[in-house]
């Protein structure tokens, strides 16, 4: 289901892959940077589920020096070819109830995902962070469009 389409990196995300692996030892799959308020930026590192525990480190050593070195939020996830699977790491730590992909008539595709009520405010992040989050990775691996959630 996953794309194998090539990303291209620029400079900064290349250097930030770099600092990334060396600190945790870990291969990044994906590195994005996105606006995190006014001006503030954080990046998203991806890495092989597998990965996921050693790219943080214990007690979050890798994510809190990361954080000092950039002085950026840093966000570690963990990539799946399952969309689902891949949907639930990006929105954890809300509880998905169900996930529908609809193919809209401009051929956009659109996943509509259902959460727990009480997760829902977890599932879409301050000011819509998480869906933010979720649609750049969803459209770079999956060629999924938008993300909606319910």
């Amino acid at each position: 289901m996953g794309s194998k389409k090539s990303i291209k990196f620029q400079r900064e995300e290349m250097e930030l892959i770099r600092l990334f692996d060396t600190v945790t030892g870990t291969a990044t799959l994906d590195c994005v940077i996105l606006p995190d308020g006014e001006e503030d930026e954080r990046v998203i590192f991806m890495v092989n589920r597998q990965d996921l525990r050693r790219a943080v480190g214990k007690n979050g050593v890798n994510v809190k020096k990361l954080k000092e070195k950039l002085s950026k939020t840093i966000e570690i996830i963990a990539y799946s070819d399952e969309l689902n699977k891949f949907v639930g790491y990006l929105l954890y730590p809300a509880k998905i109830t169900q996930i529908l992909e609809q193919k809209r008539n401009d051929n956009k595709r659109v996943l509509l995902v259902t959460v727990k009520q009480e997760d829902k405010g977890l599932a879409i992040g301050k000011n819509g962070r998480n869906i933010e989050k979720a649609n750049a990775l969803l459209q770079r691996h999956h060629n999924i469009d938008m993300l909606v959630i319910n």
